[in-house]
């Protein structure tokens, strides 16, 4: 492991500056033709132009929508991806201003202090330790940043592909150590049919978000009402949490209430769907029933299917159909985002696992998860950092921090990834 200096007061300085800049996606400041994700994110894009500069880096900023820091020469090309925008803030429960970078007990606080504009901050002085070391780097190497990943569109992404060159290999410090390499799609079904007046009435409500395990669920038959209570979890590990609309639905049929969609979530989840699919890369499928309305006219529900990267979501959906035609049902695809899948034994993944093992000692093996990072902007793309194994999650969340020992460490790590790849 090579060591390279920081300045240490310096690289704080500029990520509070950055840390100050409120750009809340989808909601900082107006939006204009040249910024069309608001003002807040175009100020934090210039922001981080403005200092690739000073640091003697190429620089251009697309439309509003990202932009890109690059240094070195060559014909081949080294991406990092990182972004700029944050998710809203709570103002309650702070211990500091969430806009403002304030470090307590050795830790950074801040809306976007890990996620991600600490990580990017980290990754620009890493590129910026490299090219002061003298090294003469045999490809280019480019942070790419962008304004609209926390919205899930990612227009900067689809932006950036409409007149930028691709990176040959690429890697994204907007995750958890070490390097992520498989992702499983993620499909969002619509399951729905419509409903005679020979069925008897029932009202479900779920009003529930997509990716998110329900955690309350109600319903009424005869005039009387029902609710359930569950625990919430990301939807790519529903096993985490308990399905209210599950134990709703349970609940109901155990009181002898008989209807279509009661059969239906009877057999809401892999096996009884059809869909109990696995591979090797990245596991099992999996099923989270998200959404439910039934009213006297129709039911529908609505599922967040996690897929194995050698899956098509079209095989997912054309086994979901037979299983549920015979419950009167039709299945819509509503969204698929395609999987990540880098080999394990890819000079990427293997390089960027040498690094991690050579700067931390630790022998962690590559990971697959059911989530989705921004690694998916591009091909040969995986996650790498900034989080370590058992470091606490704080993004999105009241008190977001990073630890500073963290970011040093981080520090070091991009910087060797950068010489090494």
């Amino acid at each position: 492991m090579k060591h390279y200096p920081l300045n240490e007061k310096q690289f704080l300085a500029d990520l509070r500056g950055l840390l100050q800049i409120k750009s809340v996606n989808g909601g900082c400041g107006p939006v204009t033709d040249e910024a069309p994700l608001g003002k807040g994110v175009y100020d934090a894009l210039e922001y981080m132009l403005a200092l690739g500069r000073k640091f003697g880096f190429r620089t251009k900023n697309l439309d509003g929508y990202c932009g890109w820091i690059e240094m070195g020469e060559g014909s081949r090309l080294v991406g990092i991806i990182a972004h700029v925008d944050t998710v809203p803030v709570e103002e309650d429960g702070w211990l500091a201003p969430p806009f403002d970078g304030t470090v307590i007990d050795g830790r950074l606080y801040g809306r976007g202090a890990c996620d991600d504009k600490g990580p990017a901050m980290t990754a620009l002085y890493a590129m910026k330790a490299v090219a002061d070391s003298g090294l003469t780097p045999g490809k280019r190497v480019r942070l790419i940043l962008g304004g609209d990943e926390e919205a899930g569109d990612w227009r900067c992404m689809a932006r950036y592909r409409k007149t930028e060159e691709a990176p040959d290999c690429a890697f994204t410090p907007d995750s958890e150590y070490p390097v992520t390499y498989a992702e499983k799609g993620i499909l969002h079904v619509h399951i729905y049919r419509a409903l005679d007046e020979g069925v008897k009435p029932l009202s479900i409500s779920c009003p529930n978000a997509y990716n998110v395990v329900p955690a309350h669920a109600e319903a009424e038959v005869d005039g009387v009402r029902y609710e359930a209570a569950g625990k919430a979890s990301h939807a790519m590990a529903p096993h985490l949490g308990v399905n209210a609309l599950v134990k709703l639905c349970d609940e109901l049929r155990a009181k002898g209430v008989d209807h279509p969609f009661l059969r239906l979530m009877e057999n809401a989840g892999p096996e009884k769907f059809g869909v109990a699919f696995s591979d090797e890369p990245s596991g099992r499928l999996t099923v989270n029933p998200s959404i439910a309305k039934v009213d006297a006219r129709s039911a529908e529900l609505k599922c967040d299917i996690r897929v194995p990267v050698t899956f098509t979501d079209a095989q997912v959906v054309d086994a979901l159909a037979k299983a549920v035609a015979p419950f009167g049902f039709s299945v819509e695809n509503e969204f698929f985002q395609p999987p990540l899948y880098v080999e394990k034994d890819s000079p990427l993944v293997a390089t960027l696992q040498a690094v991690y093992k050579e700067c931390t000692g630790r022998d962690d093996p590559p990971a697959s998860t059911g989530g989705g990072t921004y690694a998916r902007a591009f091909k040969n793309a995986v996650a790498f950092g900034a989080l370590f194994p058992g470091e606490e999650v704080t993004y999105h969340k009241t008190n977001e921090n990073w630890a500073l020992e963290s970011i040093w460490k981080n520090y070091q790590i991009l910087s060797n990834a950068i010489e090494a790849l």
